[in-house]
């Protein structure tokens, strides 16, 4: 798969259901949004307080829009505030996701809560797209520099990332500067590159996903001496592209996180809801976005390797 958009779920009132809307088409050109409203957000015959607390979890960003619903006495003072339950979302984003991606768009003339005292949140008028627009601006970027980044989660798949890198391509790289040539049918390969693969899905056992792709590919498998240790690699010899030689690897350290994110959600039933499906995709994604990173700090690594998808 490609470089994923973001997913953003966008939270409001049910009054401020229009301004969420506005909200979720500004956005849209950083991120895959989802509002609060639409249909399989909310996982059947779990409270909306556990729902929320998994959504946290679903989701790379929450954005909630804080709209004048409710006149309230506050101190002998009449004041406009935000619906409740508004703020409560917000909150329980923002402790399980931080302050870099969880957000407030808050309407002008607003009252908060003081523990937002001296955050700065962007103000909108609803009556203009604009200010609207401007106030989405603020955070788009926020979004942006964010989500470029690898984060730890309750999933593994930086750590994994970080680790495939380290334990085997780094070694694989380095060792190819020096690699002696391969005689293969009478030819020499001696000009070598790293293509991984990565699956289309999580479903299964990543080994036997690979197997199949190598199988399917008719690619060769053979062996190359590395620093540290030889690697059985599969490789696509083209005569006509001697003395270049491209190795394919599928990263079978994946397997397993299916099983991770299932334990977590605590599953009690086989098949795959569309919210794991949405963690899974997450979590590839940020794989390979970790995995790039690693990449790009090596100019042997740039040189020689690149991140493609399963075809």
């Amino acid at each position: 798969m490609t470089d994923l958009k973001p997913k953003i779920f966008i939270g409001s009132s049910t009054a401020g259901l229009p301004i969420a809307q506005k909200v979720k088409n500004y956005l849209s050109v950083s991120g895959n949004c989802f509002l609060w409203k639409e249909k399989d957000i909310w996982e059947p015959n779990r409270s909306t307080f556990d729902n929320l607390i998994r959504m946290s979890n679903y989701f790379d960003f929450g954005i909630f829009v804080a709209t004048a619903d409710d006149l309230t006495l506050t101190n002998d003072k009449l004041v406009i505030e935000s619906r409740d339950n508004v703020i409560l979302e917000m909150s329980i984003f923002l402790g399980a996701m931080g302050h870099n991606k969880s957000f407030l768009l808050v309407e002008e003339g607003l009252k908060l809560p003081t523990d937002f005292n001296g955050i700065y949140m962007p103000r909108f008028n609803r009556l203009s797209d604009e200010s609207i627009s401007n106030a989405c601006d603020s955070y788009i970027a926020k979004i942006n520099e964010h989500y470029s980044l690898g984060h730890l989660s309750l999933y593994p798949t930086t750590a994994l990332a970080i680790g495939y890198y380290k334990n085997f391509v780094a070694d694989l790289v380095e060792s190819l500067q020096t690699v002696e040539n391969l005689e293969i049918d009478g030819n020499t390969y001696s000009d070598f590159k790293l293509k991984i693969v990565i699956p289309k899905n999580l479903k299964g056992m990543i080994r036997e996903k690979a197997s199949m792709f190598y199988k399917r590919n008719g690619f060769i498998g053979n062996q190359i001496k590395a620093k540290f240790r030889s690697h059985f690699l599969w490789f696509q010899f083209d005569q006509k592209n001697k003395p270049n030689a491209i190795m394919y690897d599928m990263p079978s350290t994946l397997t397993g996180v299916d099983d991770a994110i299932e334990l977590i959600l605590q599953k009690g039933f086989k098949g795959r809801t569309k919210m794991q499906e949405l963690i899974e995709e997450k979590e590839l994604n940020n794989f390979r976005r970790v995995l790039q990173m690693q990449i790009d700090e090596s100019p042997f690594a740039q040189a020689i390797v690149e991140i493609v998808d399963e075809f």
